[in-house]
């Protein structure tokens, strides 16, 4: 009987402790694409839009970039506005409201779909010639910002909602300025493990 006990006891802690290691090594790589990420924004940044577009391509080099990017957008600005906005515009995030704990819960998942989001519209983006040149730098700059932003709510300060609030608008306008209309998606489904 202890044997047995033995082999369940190991089984449920491999079973508990599998998934930690796997979201740990997945962790290690989303932040070198976070710093890569920020390395770019700040280099496109400090030279000018020169730099910036002699990173694009001279054509596309992904199959179906414009709609990817659409498709991802759409998820992460949906997100944002749903669960970090929207909550925030109605006081959700004030100290002492109905159902903060929740919000904040909702937000830092939701603040990693948006980043991820955000990572694979890039992707998409620097891989046509047309929105890398206008989106590229702008776009990263959302993703590299959204989960200071809930960190400062959390705080108190939403000055940094505001600002990815802004960023998603010019991102937008600038999207629709080149012909790629981005609709906003805010029935994503945040919970569900991406493959």
């Amino acid at each position: 009987m202890a044997l047995s006990t033995g082999r369940r006891l190991a089984v449920l802690l491999m079973v508990l402790i599998a998934p930690v290691a796997l979201l740990a090594g997945c962790k290690g790589s989303s932040k070198s694409s976070s710093s890569a990420a920020s390395n770019t924004t700040a280099a496109a940044s400090a030279s000018g839009s020169q730099a910036a577009s002699s990173d694009c391509p001279t054509e596309n080099t992904k199959s179906f970039a414009k709609t990817k990017f659409v498709a991802h957008a759409g998820l992460g600005f949906g997100a944002f506005h749903r669960y970090l906005y929207k909550p925030y515009k109605a006081g959700t995030f004030k100290k002492g409201a109905d159902g903060r704990v929740t919000a904040f819960v909702k937000g830092g998942v939701a603040a990693l779909f948006i980043k991820r989001e955000i990572r694979l519209a890039s992707e998409d983006v620097k891989a046509n010639p047309t929105l890398c040149k206008a989106i590229a730098a702008p776009l990263a700059k959302i993703g590299d910002s959204v989960q200071g932003a809930v960190d400062k709510a959390k705080s108190g300060d939403d000055s940094g909602l505001e600002d990815v609030n802004s960023a998603i608008g010019s991102v937008s306008s600038q999207s629709n300025k080149d012909g790629v209309d981005i609709k906003e998606d805010e029935n994503a489904d945040i919970s569900k493990n991406p493959s």
